[in-house]
């Protein structure tokens, strides 16, 4: 089997997949999320791994739109604690420091660091905290990027300062893949959207309630277009492995949209 993440080398997208699924030879980065999927619809790949949401910096609202656009599902997950550091091509002095390059999430994980330390720093964006790695390697200023220890390694950088985030650092990671296949598990995911009325969204959520079912996740985004309104996504907790078809069905009554991302394993 063939497996992506999110690249370049050395991301914690690639750090994950090694513990989730062992270290291994034949796993394909990709350049966005939006490619990573793109690699398992078209059959370059078997499988993949992508972020789902940090404890620090919220969901992963690229993931969530590729969920809710492709036609794969989730097959399990996975809990990485996230360790930063500052890297840099040689081991600058914090003062002479001219610009941090750095992964959004990876920036908003570090802020009060960043905040105290790099005051007026100028700040670019990149897609990855490998690619702002892989950047520095290229910069003629005096340039820092947040990354892992395993970025540093492959890339040659110095730590310059470790351990740089806040505490409690960590994001979830989802497996997903084009099978089918139906196992009830302790963890469900549903995307759904609501016809624009009142009392339409607590009469989804009386469907759970009734059952003694528990949402641990529920969050809302705006529909693609303008005026599409909003889409939900909701975690369902099912810790005897409960089938959820009866649900699905009286929740088609209900909802304008809805697709079921399947059931899986809940981090330990």
């Amino acid at each position: 089997m063939a497996y992506a993440v999110l690249g370049p080398h050395g991301t914690f997208s690639e750090e994950a997949a090694n513990r989730y699924w062992g270290h291994r030879d034949d796993i394909m980065v990709a350049t966005s999320i939006p490619q990573v999927f793109a690699l398992v619809e078209s059959g370059r790949v078997d499988e993949a791994l992508v972020p789902l949401e940090n404890s620090l910096a919220g969901t992963v609202k690229a993931t969530i739109q590729c969920l809710r656009n492709s036609q794969l599902t989730i097959k399990g997950e996975i809990l990485l604690p996230i360790r930063q550091d500052l890297l840099g091509g040689r081991k600058y002095e914090l003062g002479e420091i001219e610009l941090l390059i750095s992964q959004p999430i990876a920036l908003m994980q570090c802020q009060t660091f960043v905040s105290r330390h790099l005051p007026g720093v100028r700040t670019e964006i990149c897609d990855s905290t490998s690619q702002a790695a892989l950047t520095i390697c290229q910069e003629s200023r005096k340039a820092v990027s947040i990354g892992n220890r395993q970025a540093a390694n492959i890339y040659g950088l110095e730590i310059i300062y470790p351990d740089i985030a806040e505490e409690g650092n960590a994001t979830r990671f989802i497996h997903i893949g084009r099978e089918k296949k139906e196992t009830f598990r302790d963890k469900a995911s549903i995307i759904f959207a609501l016809p624009d009325r009142a009392g339409a969204l607590y009469e989804v959520l009386g469907v759970f309630a009734q059952r003694s079912l528990n949402l641990s996740k529920i969050e809302s985004y705006p529909g693609q277009n303008v005026g599409a309104g909003y889409y939900f996504y909701i975690e369902v907790d099912t810790p005897t492995g409960e089938d959820l078809q009866p649900v699905l069905y009286e929740l088609q009554g209900l909802c304008s949209y809805i697709k079921y991302l399947g059931s899986y394993r809940r981090a330990g």
